[in-house]
């Protein structure tokens, strides 16, 4: 299993602490490599060749299927492809192929895409009227439109589908695996399970330990072949039920101040996923189970302001 951290085209190496050449650095933290994170345009030439970078997390479109189903935002404050893929399929399936094959260069050997969906008509509400099974079938469309134009009907590389806590892939059974395997038209996928994403599904994750024993429980039930597909883990500590018990239930009006709202909508989605790192070696028993061959410490030093201490903090939860 090959220790990785996440990193993006935003920021440069030279940022991470230390001496020495990248990968001494990176190995004083116990770290072997870099999933980075890419966007629609091609990566730059800097990355390629790069040893440290061993795969790669595409672009995430927070609504890709209100444009799936036609129902597309006017204002959302920013480029349509970064908040939904496109307007509309055609858009949609274009850009998420520029995106797969700007990041192809790098050869990685997965690149993330998240599977879920979050409804910014009801993001502010505790329950969400979209059915996560058809979600899934049309992720599963969306992206056999997607990869068909590749020679074989294959991608590039590897896509690992991540979960999230919205509808949608979630990984919290074996059936929504099963409509993968049933409606994707090609092989070269897998999943990465998000551990933090997951404890925002347990409702009474209020503390690590309960956390734990909520994921425990969940992939206890998965069969082995899924766990085979599960090539990668974004390991990530979120302990988000007394917030998601508790917040302000809001509705969209007619009068509703969209920009107003997607900026509440992504601080919302911040307080829910916290990306802490984890402190209790029980951790360990989920990774036991998994046997990812890359775990990626998504760490971004939300709350104790230091990232790299903590991603030294939880690395170190696995040595010995």
């Amino acid at each position: 299993m090959k220790h990785l951290t996440s990193w993006s085209v935003f920021e440069r190496f030279e940022d991470i602490p230390g001496e020495g050449e990248l990968q001494d650095r990176l190995s004083a933290a116990g770290i072997e490599g870099l999933e980075l994170f890419t966007l629609f345009d091609p990566v730059d030439v800097t990355y390629y060749g790069v040893p440290s970078v061993v795969s790669v997390h595409l672009p995430y479109a927070i609504d890709w299927h209100s444009a799936w189903e036609g129902r597309s935002y006017d204002d959302t404050g920013s480029d349509p492809k970064y908040f939904s893929f496109g307007s509309d399929r055609d858009e949609m399936v274009t850009n998420l192929r520029t995106a797969i094959d700007a990041a192809a260069p790098l050869n990685p050997a997965y690149g993330v895409l998240h599977a879920g969906n979050t409804d910014m008509r009801q993001v502010m509400q505790r329950k969400h009227d979209d059915d996560g099974g058809r979600v899934i079938r049309d992720f599963a469309e969306f992206l056999n439109c997607t990869v068909s134009a590749y020679p074989g009907g294959e991608p590039p590389y590897k896509l690992a589908f991540e979960n999230l806590w919205w509808e949608g892939l979630k990984l919290r059974s074996p059936s929504e695996w099963r409509i993968l395997e049933d409606d994707l038209e090609f092989d070269n996928w897998g999943f990465t399970l998000d551990t933090g994403h997951m404890m925002n599904t347990v409702d009474d994750a209020y503390d690590e330990d309960s956390a734990i024993d909520g994921l425990l429980e969940i992939i206890g039930g998965y069969p082995q072949d899924m766990i085979d597909r599960i090539g990668t883990v974004h390991l990530q500590c979120s302990t988000s039920a007394e917030y998601r018990s508790t917040f302000e239930v809001r509705h969209l009006s007619q009068d509703t101040d969209m920009k107003a709202w997607f900026n509440s909508a992504y601080e919302h989605a911040g307080k829910i996923d916290q990306h802490r790192p984890f402190a209790s070696p029980r951790v360990r028993e989920i990774i036991d189970i998994l046997k990812p061959d890359y775990l990626t410490h998504e760490l971004y030093g939300a709350g104790s302001g230091n990232r790299w201490g903590d991603i030294i903090s939880q690395r170190n939860l696995f040595r010995g």
